[in-house]
């Protein structure tokens, strides 16, 4: 049977949804884990460079495999390395052998996973879905990703309080296998290596970092993701921090924070789907929401109490899929497709060693000096750093339909 792009859009939209939904319980399990039983910004560092060093370190070859291979199977063999080591940290856990360093390798592992599938899926989404469809189904997906990010830190919170941390490994394994045997049934056309086509892995590495340093457009907005992503750290990995030690311990309080950040989203996801027409620039959608989520988290450091702090959480999580679909949006319609694969793992490279570098100094400053203060100090940088690019006219025009 044949399939039209609505169709592949389902399948594809579905297998990442399931995938996400298992990946989103054990990223919350583990890091409330930590959490709870260290209370230690140093071990949230720990952990946050065990989450994102390795995807540095492979993006880069990833997005090559993305350009060169079919992208299909790299999602695929991704999601089953990762589903593997989980299901390993399974049964050691069900076995008794519970140690916080195997926490630390498990993340490793997953980032890795990640590093090879981020560019590919990111990459893949283009080849479904026609070119003036890209900003409704990418708002859509952060609908679909907000509604599972509401839904998985409640059953995280279930799992983790009823069953502890083994339970949630073992949910991951069975959505990973739904995932992947609904993206083995999507089709779709894939690169094949021509025959006596011999790997080019570091030419074309460096032949994508020429591509990006040789677009100005480009080039300024990957400046711009880079400094600004920098400045994440407080308010993702940090604000659970902030509530055990200013709100309380209780795991609820925790869950709360993830269920309206992810509401928030929910709701800025069907917004930038349903209007998605009206967004005529989107680079200018991107500035817009950055400057509002840095608005957001300099105000979150003044919270007197905990519902102040989830009111200003809402507003956050309505700002970010106008980010994330924005951004997805402008670099899928402008980047040559030859390139794509090597530019979003450029991204990928990009976003992911801007967390550890960023969580590298305020995690340890984090014990001495207080996450309000980060936050207050973080979020006017933010709200500084996406005005100053209304300066640079060349990534203001890529945010606009090519028929300008």
């Amino acid at each position: 049977m044949k399939q039209g792009w609505k169709q592949r859009t389902i399948l594809y939209l579905a297998g990442q949804t399931v995938t996400l939904f298992g990946s989103s319980l054990v990223q919350f399990a583990i890091g409330w884990h930590i959490t709870l039983t260290t209370k230690s910004g140093l071990m949230l560092t720990v952990a946050t460079l065990c989450g994102f060093l390795p995807q540095v370190l492979i993006s880069l070859f990833a997005g090559v495999w993305a350009d060169r291979f079919n992208r299909k199977k790299l999602i695929i063999l991704a999601d089953g390395m990762i589903a593997a080591a989980t299901a390993v940290l399974a049964v050691l856990f069900t076995l008794g052998y519970e140690r916080l360093w195997l926490l630390f390798v498990i993340s490793a592992i997953r980032s890795f996973g990640a590093g090879v599938q981020t560019p590919a899926v990111s990459a893949l989404l283009p080849d479904i879905v026609p070119r003036e469809k890209l900003m409704r189904v990418n708002g859509v997906n952060a609908s679909i990703q907000s509604v599972m990010m509401l839904m998985s830190p409640v059953a995280a919170g279930a799992l983790y309080a009823e069953l502890g941390l083994r339970a949630t490994f073992w949910v991951d394994v069975l959505t990973a296998a739904v995932g992947v045997s609904l993206l083995l049934a999507l089709r779709v056309a894939g690169k094949a290596p021509q025959p006596g086509e011999r790997p080019r892995v570091f030419q074309d590495m460096f032949g994508g970092v020429r591509y990006v340093v040789q677009t100005k457009w480009l080039r300024q907005f990957l400046g711009f993701y880079l400094i600004y992503a920098l400045m994440f750290g407080p308010v993702v990995f940090l604000t659970p921090l902030m509530v055990a030690r200013s709100f309380g311990e209780e795991p609820w309080r925790l869950v709360a924070h993830e269920i309206v950040f992810a509401a928030g989203m929910t709701v800025g996801g069907v917004i930038a789907s349903v209007f998605a027409d009206r967004f005529r620039n989107k680079v200018m959608l991107v500035i817009a929401a950055c400057a509002a989520f840095g608005a957001a988290t300099f105000v979150m450091g003044f919270s007197p109490n905990f519902w102040f702090y989830l009111g200003i959480m809402f507003p956050m999580g309505v700002s970010m899929p106008f980010i994330n679909t924005g951004s997805m949006t402008v670099l899928q319609t402008r980047v040559e497709p030859e390139a794509m694969g090597r530019v979003f793992g450029l991204v990928s490279t990009v976003g992911s060693a801007a967390m550890p570098l960023s969580m590298a100094v305020f995690g340890p400053i984090s014990d001495t000096v207080s996450v309000e203060t980060l936050l207050i100090v973080t979020g006017a940088l933010m709200v500084g750093i996406a005005l100053s690019c209304l300066r640079f006219p060349e990534m203001m025009a890529a945010g606009r339909p090519r028929e300008e």
